[in-house]
C-alpha cells in the first residue's frame, strides 16, 4: 500500500477565531498519483452553472461568492460522510484525531459545546449521494479515503503556542507536524508522501522537521520560492514531504484539507458570533479578519470583565 495525504490550514492571519489545520489521507497505487482524474467524475475544481460535481478546491475559491457557503457545506459533508457515514455532528468531528487538548478546545465558553452539525445546511439525502459518487470514483481506481479531518486551535491554545515558541510561524509548524506525526500513525511503514501549502514565505524546513519528526537523516531536493521538497529516511521506511507555493489549488488531497479547515472554522466562528450577540445588543457578526475583526473587537473587549470572559481566550497575540 501507498499513501498520499494533503495538510492546509485556514484562519492563519484573524484577531479571533480558531486557527485550523485540515488533514486528508488516500490510499493510492503510486504515491505520484493525480487524483484529480481518478474523482473527475465526482468532483471539479470549478464545475460549470448546472454541473452536479463538487467543487473541490482552494477553500477561499470554493467560499467565494453568495453561495459560497452553500458550496463549502455539501462538499465538506460528502467527504464527511465517505470518511464516517452518518457521524456528521461538529462535536464528533472535532473530538477524532487529528483532534487537539480537549480542555483547550473548550475552555472559552462559547466552545464549551458543540451543538449541531459540522455542515448544517448540508442536505444529508444530497451528502450521501454524493459520497457514493466519490466511493465509485475511489473503488474504480483501487483508491481509498483514509482520514478526512481537522485540528482547531482556539485563540487561548494559539497565544499559548506563541508564549512557547515565540513566533508565528514556527507555532504553525508545530500545530502542523502533529498532523503529520497522525499520517505516520495511520499508515505504518508504508510509503507515504504529504503535500503542504507553503509556510508564508519560509523555504527552508530541513533543521524543523529534523527537531519534530527525528528521522535517521533527510535528504533535500530543492529549496526556492516556488516549493521545498525533501526525503525523511526511518528506520524502516522513507517519507515525502513537499511545501508547494498554492498546494491548496493543485493537490486535490490538499484542496480537500483546506476545506475541511475552512469549514470547521466557519462553525466554530459562528459559536463565537451566536453567543456574543445574546449578551451585545444590537452586535454584528465578523470573521474576525483586518478591518472588520478590529470593528468587532471594539465593542466587544469593554464587555469582557461583565461577561466573566478572560481577554487570551478571544484575542489571539499575534
Amino acid at each position: 500500500m501507498v499513501f498520499l495525504g494533503g495538510i492546509d490550514e485556514a484562519g492563519y492571519g484573524p484577531f479571533v477565531g480558531p486557527l485550523v489545520l485540515g488533514v486528508s489521507l488516500f490510499r493510492v497505487h503510486d504515491p505520484e498519483a493525480d487524483l484529480w482524474p481518478v474523482l473527475e467524475r465526482s468532483c471539479a475544481r470549478k464545475p460549470p452553472r448546472g454541473d452536479r460535481r463538487l467543487w473541490v478546491d482552494d477553500s477561499k475559491r470554493v467560499k467565494s461568492g453568495p453561495r459560497g457557503r452553500e458550496r463549502l457545506e455539501r462538499s465538506v459533508a460528502a467527504f464527511r460522510e465517505v470518511d464516517a457515514p452518518g457521524r456528521d455532528a461538529l462535536d464528533a468531528w472535532l473530538a477524532e484525531p487529528p483532534s487537539g487538548d480537549a480542555r483547550a478546545l473548550h475552555a472559552a465558553p462559547w466552545l464549551r459545546e458543540l451543538p449541531g452539525a459540522l455542515c448544517p445546511d448540508a442536505d444529508l439525502d444530497r451528502a450521501r449521494l454524493d459520497a457514493a459518487f466519490v466511493r465509485r470514483d475511489l473503488d474504480a481506481a483501487g483508491c481509498e479515503l483514509q482520514l478526512f479531518g481537522a485540528r482547531a486551535v482556539p485563540a487561548g491554545e494559539w497565544n499559548g503556542l506563541l508564549e512557547r515558541y515565540r513566533n508565528k510561524g514556527t507555532a504553525n509548524f508545530a500545530v502542523a507536524m502533529e498532523c503529520v506525526r497522525l499520517l505516520l500513525e495511520r499508515t505504518g511503514d508504508a510509503p507515504l508522501r504529504v503535500e503542504l501549502d507553503r509556510h508564508g514565505g519560509r523555504t527552508r524546513y530541513g533543521a524543523m522537521l529534523a527537531r519534530a519528526l527525528r528521522p535517521e537523516r533527510i535528504e533535500i531536493h530543492g529549496e526556492t520560492g516556488a516549493g521545498s521538497a525533501y526525503t525523511l529516511h526511518f528506520p524502516t521506511r522513507a517519507v515525502e514531504l513537499r511545501f508547494s507555493e498554492g498546494a491548496d489549488g493543485r493537490m486535490l488531497p490538499v484542496a480537500l484539507a483546506s476545506l475541511a479547515a475552512k469549514q470547521t472554522r466557519e462553525r466554530l466562528t459562528d459559536l463565537l458570533n451566536d453567543w456574543f450577540a445574546a449578551r451585545i445588543d444590537g452586535l454584528k457578526p465578523t470573521r474576525g479578519y483586518g478591518v472588520d475583526g478590529k470593528r468587532w473587537l471594539a465593542e466587544v473587549e469593554p464587555r469582557l470583565a461583565a461577561l466573566a470572559v478572560e481577554p487570551g481566550l478571544l484575542r489571539r497575540a499575534r
